[in-house]
């Protein structure tokens, strides 16, 4: 199992759009607007890299708003 956290840069006055529409996408386990230097961060579970990419490439980065990226994959949790 592969889990982590996607940070997602958004067009000015889309972060609760695009947080709305990638809590939709498959893998996705929540997304939140927040504030910072990132508008969206969206916490994803899947079985393997493979899986991840689809998320990110087929899922995230097709949602309108979506500007950038950053994915922090988790290498180890309590």
């Amino acid at each position: 199992m592969v889990h982590g956290y996607i940070l997602i840069k958004a067009s000015l006055g889309r972060a609760v759009d695009v947080a709305a529409e990638v809590s939709k996408v498959n893998g996705v386990k929540g997304a939140c607007a927040v504030t910072g230097e990132y508008d969206v961060i969206a916490r994803f579970e899947v079985e393997d890299l493979t899986e991840l990419a689809d998320v990110v490439v087929k899922g995230i980065h097709r949602i309108n708003g979506v500007n950038s990226t950053l994915t922090a994959i988790c290498v180890t949790c309590k």
